[in-house]
């Protein structure tokens, strides 16, 4: 006599998903709760939801001791786990694969496997919504800049779409950039043997802190002479410290903003640019920022101690050396 095929495919998973719907009027009248002795009936619904946490779900192995440990008797008791086998067991079939399927909870776990797939769908199509989002922002902004125009890191999609399709499309090369918004504040001039005027030979301050100008040259020598007598270091990219902040700020909006990029913030950045060939890219500090996102406590949303007020990063906290390496390591995840 030939078994059955399971009734659930392998690849059905839900470990991880702790709820098992349980249609009560259903098991309230079924042959199990009236004809099961309170032993049988225990052990039944134990069986039960150890198959949900099962692969595939609502299986289980057919093997008495494991079905023994899984029904409440333990490895020990195979013989007060046989006097209640036959009522456990009430409902499963075997099936071609050797694994014992109850039909109940094989169709209350293809119905939440399907919720499962429907629910990574959703968030694979929006994590790919929002990469296509970056690229888009990422391709205007360059482009209003090479029209001279600088726009807040925080514009709005909308409005820096419509800046950017007001653009003539035969804008080439890259003007002077221009500051709107703010009133430069301060300005270094350089000590070249020019006038001393240009973009490139200043450094401008906005009124509120933001640096402008600055952000587009090499960021300053290292953190001693002897790092920049070291052949390593001299011939490394130089850490890109402006626009991890942007990332910062377009990732983590929640988070305290950083209103200017100092010297102090510049060494640590370089710090942690320097520490590791695999720090050295912004997709690596896109994904950092992306983790601290997805981090409840490192966003504020844990509650404090004795109810005290949430812990919520700061830019300064998360480029700590300590700090920076629990992070990476996944300390603060989950």
């Amino acid at each position: 006599m030939s078994l059955p095929d399971p009734l659930v495919p392998p690849e059905v998973d839900l470990r991880g998903l702790p709820f098992m719907p349980l249609d009560v009027a259903r098991l309230r009248d079924s042959g199990l709760a009236i004809e099961a002795t309170g032993d049988e009936f225990r052990a039944a619904i134990l069986l039960w939801c150890a198959s949900w946490g099962q692969v595939p779900a609502g299986s289980l192995p057919n093997s008495d001791t494991a079905l023994a440990t899984y029904a409440g008797y333990g490895r020990g008791d195979l013989k007060g786990w046989r006097k209640v086998r036959a009522g456990a067991l009430r409902g499963f079939v075997e099936c071609s694969d050797g694994r014992l399927y109850h039909p109940v909870v094989a169709e209350k776990a293809l119905d939440a496997w399907a919720e499962r797939v429907e629910y990574r769908e959703a968030k694979e199509n929006e994590k790919a919504r929002k990469q296509r989002e970056r690229e888009d922002r990422k391709r205007m902004f360059e482009a209003l800049r090479g029209a001279g125009i600088v726009l807040p890191w925080n514009t709005q999609t909308s409005e820096l779409r419509s800046r950017y399709e007001a653009l003539p499309r035969n804008v080439t090369g890259h003007a002077p950039v221009t500051v709107t918004g703010h009133a430069p504040d301060t300005a270094k001039t350089g000590t070249g043997t020019g006038t001393g005027t240009g973009i490139k030979d200043q450094e401008l301050s906005t009124p509120d802190g933001v640096l402008v100008g600055a952000a587009h040259q090499p960021d300053p020598p290292g953190d001693s002479e002897s790092d920049q007598e070291n052949p390593a270091i001299r011939r490394m990219a130089p850490c890109p410290a402006q626009a991890i902040v942007d990332l910062y700020h377009e990732i983590l909006p929640e988070l305290p903003q950083v209103a200017l990029l100092n010297d102090s913030r510049r060494r640590h950045l370089q710090g942690r640019w320097r520490e590791h060939e695999a720090h050295r890219s912004l997709e690596f500090w896109r994904d950092l920022f992306e983790t601290i996102r997805a981090s409840p406590f490192l966003m504020g949303k844990t509650p404090g101690r004795n109810g005290g007020t949430p812990f919520r990063a700061t830019f300064d906290w998360i480029i700590a050396p300590t700090n920076f390496v629990k992070i990476v390591e996944g300390n603060y995840h989950a």
